[in-house]
């Protein structure tokens, strides 16, 4: 049974809601060292909300995270990180407002693994305005139900 994916991105103080369009998911897929163990990604799309006098939809992509794991459900409680943005320009995690800039720091924690989703929360701070010098930066946290593949 497929059931819909749903959350709410918290970014700056102003709630998105989840776009539950074919580019948010969660995926899976086979470790290139070690078949054995499984590694992970998302990318997380949400509906356009007005932020600063202007419609935005905020995104949200991260890359390739190994995991250690030969299955989905022994992901369940684990936390992975990135702390810092040198760390996220060299991983490509990127946080998308206006365009495509990197994280400051981010983690995220699996919570759950019911029925085809994965039910996770994330929370960072994302670069805003990368030609601002210095830079500008904002706050956000997410909670959501996504469906793997």
């Amino acid at each position: 049974m497929d059931f819909a994916q749903h959350g709410k991105l918290v970014f700056d103080g102003i709630t998105f809601e989840l776009d539950d369009c074919t580019e948010t998911r969660f995926f899976i897929f086979e470790n290139d060292d070690n078949e054995n163990y499984i590694d992970i990604s998302f990318d997380i799309s949400s509906k356009s909300e007005k932020y600063k006098g202007e419609i935005v939809s905020p995104s949200i992509f991260v890359q390739t995270h190994e995991t250690n794991k030969s299955d989905i459900k022994e992901l369940v409680g684990l936390t992975y990180s990135v702390e810092s943005i040198e760390r996220s320009e060299e991983r490509e995690d990127m946080f998308y407002l206006y365009e495509h800039e990197p994280m400051e720091r981010y983690s995220f924690t699996i919570l759950e693994v019911s029925n085809n989703m994965v039910h996770l929360q994330i929370e960072g701070t994302a670069v805003v305005d990368g030609y601002a010098d210095p830079y500008e930066t904002a706050d956000f946290s997410g909670d959501f139900w996504l469906s793997y593949k």
